[in-house]
């Protein structure tokens, strides 16, 4: 399974449709929130709803991949029943990407397409999830440099 990973784009729709285009092959698309995007303008990105959003979009987004459960919310906040629950945790609201894996679980922020805080031009996240060996890897949406990367066995 394999899923582009995308959040805090705070209305700049053009950034999420070159990265649909050079990613055209993916199973799913994801957006952890802060679109400021309605439904129909973020297809085919799956969203939650963050705090700068005002559109119906749910609170979590959870789904079963090769590696576990997968849970996404907007703010990096997870109840240990959440974690618990789910392998991979992701979130956005930072603006800041990282990748951390703790006891098991991996936490992701895909940082920020648009307004980056972390001294890069914008970042976004490949999760290639498979049953025999798997990774995260966070790009620079520029330079498309790995600035993280995980392996999963």
């Amino acid at each position: 399974m394999k899923i582009l990973l995308v959040s805090d784009s705070h209305g700049h729709e053009q950034v999420l449709k070159d990265l649909y285009q050079q990613y055209p092959k993916m199973d799913l698309y994801l957006h952890a929130g802060d679109s400021n995007l309605d439904i129909s303008s973020i297809y085919p990105y799956i969203s939650v709803r963050g705090n700068c959003d005002y559109y119906p979009f749910d609170d979590r987004y959870r789904v079963y991949t090769p590696v576990g459960y997968l849970l996404m919310k907007h703010k990096p906040f997870f109840t240990e029943e959440e974690i618990k629950d789910n392998k991979i945790l992701i979130h956005g609201h930072i603006h800041r990407a990282y990748i951390n894996e703790e006891n098991g679980h991996i936490f992701i922020c895909p940082g920020s397409t648009s307004l980056p805080r972390d001294n890069t031009d914008g970042t976004y996240a490949i999760l290639d999830l498979n049953d025999k060996q798997s990774s995260i890897i966070i790009y620079d949406i520029n330079t498309k440099n790995v600035l993280y990367k995980i392996e999963i066995r």
